[in-house]
């Protein structure tokens, strides 16, 4: 064979190659970046609205101890976040946010508590129905990094 031709079929070869290497290497840079954006928005997503049942139920909560009755404006603003909840979130998750949702219905619905009975409860573990939910969050988000 021509030296000149086996030169020039080699400098076409090197380039092909070398073209694709530089598309496989873009078309995988831009799947992991973009993977990275969709795996942040869900995370972001979440924590919104995981922060958001966090906060009607410290409502419902300080409204539980010191009245008889449920709350129903927050009650309902609570299960519609929970309901979201269980469209995104992990078994776990879910399953905390309902606990919580319990807790609270049976708090607002027992008897009307002293300062010393709040007190006294702020040292039961069975009691930190934010706590536990939050635990059951940042658990489930650290998987999504």
């Amino acid at each position: 064979m021509d030296p000149g031709v086996l030169s020039a079929i080699s400098a076409l070869t090197g380039t092909a190659i070398g073209a694709m290497s530089s598309l496989g290497s873009t078309w995988m840079t831009t799947t992991s970046q973009a993977r990275a954006a969709k795996l942040a928005a869900e995370r972001d997503k979440r924590e919104g609205l995981y922060g958001r049942f966090m906060d009607q139920l410290a409502k419902l909560y300080a409204a539980g101890l010191k009245q008889v009755g449920v709350d129903y404006e927050h009650l309902s603003d609570a299960y519609a976040l929970a309901g979201r909840i269980a469209l995104y979130a992990s078994p776990e998750v879910n399953e905390a946010a309902k606990a919580a949702m319990r807790f609270i219905v049976d708090l607002a619905t027992g008897p009307v508590r002293s300062d010393a009975e709040m007190r006294e409860l702020m040292d039961r573990p069975d009691a930190d129905i934010i706590g536990a939910f939050a635990n059951a969050c940042r658990q489930e988000l650290a998987g999504l990094r």
